[in-house]
């Protein structure tokens, strides 16, 4: 076996890294980009897994190099 960690996703308690996604719709979401991006090799923690859920980032920065927009 190799050396991941195994992924730990319990669709009937909606949990991922034990982690509660309480939407239905957005539980089916993080599910697709956890589990995509853990077969490229990311090993992800409870609390990426947690800011990924409930995590509100800002963007802004992002959007201001990409468009050039100066402040």
């Amino acid at each position: 076996m190799s050396d991941k960690k195994r992924l730990a996703i319990d669709d009937s308690g909606q949990m991922i890294q034990g982690i509660r996604v309480f939407s239905p719709s957005l539980y089916k979401k993080v599910r697709f980009v956890v589990q995509n991006n853990h077969l490229e090799g990311w090993q992800p923690t409870e609390k990426e897994i947690n800011d990924l859920v409930h995590g509100k980032p800002d963007l802004s920065e992002d959007y201001h190099k990409v468009f050039g927009v100066s402040r």
